[in-house]
């Protein structure tokens, strides 16, 4: 494929990094396609720690214009009302001095984690201070508004020379290469040699035009519906420097901090409570919340098939979606982007979409596998959710890891999960003492 120009169908997070990465990396010409009849989702937003490092040194936006314009505030990591400590802490190792992530000490426990001992450090300066933006350069992730950084990329992306169209499709018309051309509701048709399907959950192209199924990953993920709200932030709030995961009755609650706002919602299962109830629930634990402005949002866990389909390659909710435990959206949006990026710049394409495929359908079971570590060993809540998911949680490849923690304690390197696992050992380390899970060998790590 001799790709010199694509359309991005979707003008969303997604769409537009991945319009970035093709303008940036590939030297493509690209279209976006937005219709602003479609809102912006308006829920806070986390990345991963490694998401700055791609979003300004790999795609080129600049950290001062980019905290200028979207204003994001500081994580240091997840802070977990899980497991039955009263809380612990996941920290971005490289973002924190935190002591004793693995090894004990004669002062702090075996997983020991605290975020709140760096509470001050992030939340006193201003975004622009020189200080923070050497710290910057690694291992501090971002909380930020999607409506704020939506916007920031539109502009930036034309910026870098890419064309944002105002406009609804109507059509998808396909031929023998995949996609033909697309009609807008105005009458225009649009060709490319590319079509980036970033239209959200319907999968406009990938799913609709080119019938590429979904896989679902419902029976290891059992939650299916999530309530949203939040409430401006008092003068004496302070910001926290993480993402709250707090344990509910029939799912999990997460919290993220903005500056002037504070984001929650709460992700359940649909077969364990009634959205009334759930309602219930996020409001009796959050009085802040005005009940008129809850949102419910119904979704699923799954992932297409193969992402990449003759010409068409799906990027973001088109390509899967599962819920926000551990802020894999974004991270993911950019690996996948700046991969096929790289793929199109190679001289012979002909087996990119093999090797694309292979790595997508890697990274999701990796995202699956490492959720479920999550569910299998949370024992904090006696309630018939929580029963079925440390009963029916399997955990994929990370079983055999789990099991050799179970019985030798644990390890400082274990190459169970792979490779190009995601979250590493001491990703799966700090959910397992976090919890406090105990092993045969050794006296259980459990602290109340």
């Amino acid at each position: 494929m001799n790709t010199r120009h694509a359309i991005v169908v979707g003008g969303g997070t997604a769409g537009l990094i991945a319009a970035i990465s093709l303008v940036r990396l590939a030297g493509i010409r690209v279209t976006v396609i937005r219709s602003s009849d479609i809102g912006h989702i308006m829920v806070g937003e986390g990345t991963f720690s490694s998401t700055p490092r791609l979003l300004h040194d790999v795609l080129g936006i600049p950290r001062p214009e980019f905290f200028d314009k979207v204003n994001p505030t500081w994580k240091l990591g997840i802070h977990f009302l899980w497991g039955n400590r009263p809380y612990f802490d996941f920290p971005f190792s490289f973002a924190v001095s935190h002591d004793n992530q693995i090894l004990p000490g004669t002062e702090k426990p075996w997983g020991y984690y605290n975020l709140d001992e760096h509470l001050g450090r992030y939340t006193t300066v201003s975004n622009t201070d020189p200080a923070v933006l050497a710290k910057m350069q690694s291992g501090i992730g971002y909380h930020f508004e999607n409506q704020r950084f939506v916007e920031y990329l539109e502009g930036f992306f034309t910026a870098s020379g890419g064309q944002l169209l105002e406009g609804k499709v109507t059509d998808v018309v396909t031929g023998d290469h995949g996609i033909a051309y697309l009609r807008t509701a105005d009458g225009r048709q649009l060709d490319a040699d590319l079509f980036i399907d970033a239209s959200g959950f319907s999968g406009r192209l990938i799913h609709g035009a080119m019938a590429e199924p979904y896989v679902p990953m419902s029976d290891r993920l059992f939650c299916d519906t999530a309530v949203v709200g939040g409430w401006r932030r008092g003068e004496d709030e302070p910001i926290k420097p993480y993402t709250t995961a707090e344990t509910f009755s029939s799912g999990w609650c997460w919290q993220i901090e903005h500056e002037t706002i504070v984001n929650r919602g709460y992700v359940y299962s649909s077969k364990y409570q009634t959205p009334e109830a759930a309602a219930a629930e996020y409001l009796s634990k959050n009085p802040k919340v005005d009940p008129g402005r809850l949102r419910t949002v119904p979704f699923e866990s799954r992932r297409i098939r193969r992402a990449w389909v003759k010409n068409v390659v799906a990027i973001g909710n088109s390509c899967g979606f599962v819920e926000p435990l551990e802020a894999t959206n974004i991270q993911l949006i950019c690996e996948q982007s700046i991969e096929l990026a790289r793929l199109l710049t190679q001289e012979d394409v002909s087996k990119a979409s093999d090797e694309y495929n292979g790595r997508v359908v890697e990274q999701w079971n990796d995202i699956c596998d490492f959720l479920s570590l999550h569910y299998k060993f949370n024992d904090r809540l006696d309630t018939p959710f929580w029963r079925m998911a440390q009963e029916k949680t399997s955990l994929g490849k990370l079983d055999a890891y789990v099991q050799r923690y179970l019985t030798h304690g644990p390890m400082l390197y274990d190459d169970a999960a792979g490779q190009k696992y995601m979250f590493g050992a001491d990703g799966n380390l700090a959910i397992l003492l976090g919890m406090g899970v105990p092993w045969a060998e050794s006296p259980a790590v459990r602290r109340r």
